[in-house]
């Protein structure tokens, strides 16, 4: 029997309470409290035992009666106040995009390979006319003073090629929560890619800088598999990991697709706030659905709930990228909160993952600009320790700039700036 998970949000964690769902439910719940490196939720969670995170006060269990979930959610006196079917999340990266449009579009299938092979194999520039990446200079970097020392930047993702030189001295903590593979590695590279975009420091090959805040303390949840693939029980499993290891900042460079009019998950909205309140700032990519300018999607799960910052994508000609999504629902969800470079963005990536033969690698997407956000919060957490992680979430947006003749609904506040 195939496995269905569900994602149950709970209003009380009292003893009575728990003990009232498990009978309700006929599991036996355990507390993250009580997960380890021996003892991961993947392997807990099966038809009679379920996982409650703690800090979230979210439960998740597996083939559930789904009539038996509503009438729990109908009775007052049940502490279960909303569930939904675990999503399925993707690297937010302009490449994912074409994997998904080869199998569905079986009559374009010669043209998305040449534009596929043209993305991996498009040359890195030779000859840097400046000291940092453009995506930097467009943040006004090279008059900040800070270096996000002192600060946990979480990347949630594919993990990290713990063996890159540019790593590979670095103490840095991490956890999967992929079964059957490890953190450390990324034979994907999306991972590595955004870990260096958010705290990576200088180039090898030519001495050029590419990352916001080399100081930061890099933290790695691996809640995508090496195929670029995961599940809403491994993203909360994660955060709820996150918060309880105080990180400050968590960086999301994936998304599910959302229909136009489809209201934001009250499951991460609950996230988003509880994070908030423990004075954690979740930063996500809008997604890359967007076929510009005809065609403008709506932003994507989890960047659509309103306690998560919502980055879209700009090219270096201050344009929106043609695949960042849109706020096209601003009243019922799913605004633009920010916006940060997010094509052709060079970073750290694993030298054999795709065939490639260099420890650098130019990519697109939201999941470009996603990371650029995070570097940047790290940087103002280090300027102003006691604000807190909504504080800074408004101060970035105050420092942003507005870029002529792009709308609010597709850069938010503007173009963050250091």
């Amino acid at each position: 029997m195939e496995k269905e998970r569900y994602i149950v949000v709970l209003d009380d964690q009292q003893k009575n309470s728990l003990r009232k769902v498990e009978n309700e439910l006929e599991v036996t719940i355990t507390s993250s409290e009580f997960l380890s490196s021996e003892n991961r939720s993947y392997e807990v969670i099966d038809n009679e035992n379920g996982v409650l995170y703690k800090n979230l006060g979210i439960l998740v269990v597996e083939n559930m009666d789904e009539a038996q979930l509503k009438s729990a959610v109908k009775n007052d006196s049940n502490p279960i106040v909303y569930f939904e079917k675990e999503r399925e999340f993707f690297s937010a990266d302009e490449l994912s995009i074409i994997n998904e449009l080869k199998k569905q579009s079986a009559e374009i299938a010669g043209k998305i390979t040449e534009l596929e092979k043209y993305i991996i194999n498009k040359p890195l520039p030779q000859k840097p006319l400046v000291e940092m990446e453009w995506g930097l200079k467009a943040l006004g970097l090279e008059s900040s003073l800070y270096t996000g020392k002192g600060v946990d930047i979480c990347i949630l993702d594919t993990g990290l090629e713990l063996s890159h030189p540019d790593f590979s001295g670095r103490e840095i903590e991490g956890k999967s929560f992929i079964s059957g593979e490890d953190w450390n590695r990324d034979p994907n590279g999306h991972g590595t890619h955004c870990a260096g975009v958010a705290a990576g420091n200088i180039r090898l090959d030519n001495g050029k800088r590419y990352g916001v805040a080399k100081d930061a303390n890099l933290k790695i949840a691996k809640v995508l598999s090496d195929a670029g693939k995961g599940t809403t029980s491994s993203v909360i499993d994660a955060i709820d990991w996150a918060i309880t290891k105080k990180f400050r900042i968590l960086s999301l460079s994936l998304a599910s697709v959302v229909k136009l009019n489809e209201l934001p998950s009250p499951l991460f909205e609950t996230v988003g706030a509880r994070a908030l309140e423990n004075n954690c700032l979740i930063i996500a990519a809008a997604g890359n659905d967007s076929s510009r300018p005809s065609i403008p999607k709506p932003v994507s799960s989890p960047a659509n709930a309103a306690s998560i910052m919502s980055v879209a994508a700009i090219d270096g000609q201050m344009k929106v990228a043609k695949f960042s999504n849109a706020g096209l629902n601003p009243t019922t969800g799913g605004c633009i909160n920010i916006c940060a470079p997010g094509v052709d963005i060079i970073s750290s990536y694993p030298k054999n993952a795709k065939n490639k033969s260099s420890d650098y690698y130019a990519m697109s997407g939201t999941s470009m600009a996603a990371p650029h956000v995070s570097g940047l919060a790290a940087l103002f957490m280090e300027q102003f320790p006691e604000k807190s992680a909504k504080e800074i979430w408004e101060l970035i947006e105050t420092k942003a700039k507005p870029i002529e003749g792009l709308k609010y609904r597709d850069i938010g506040s503007g173009l963050i700036q250091a």
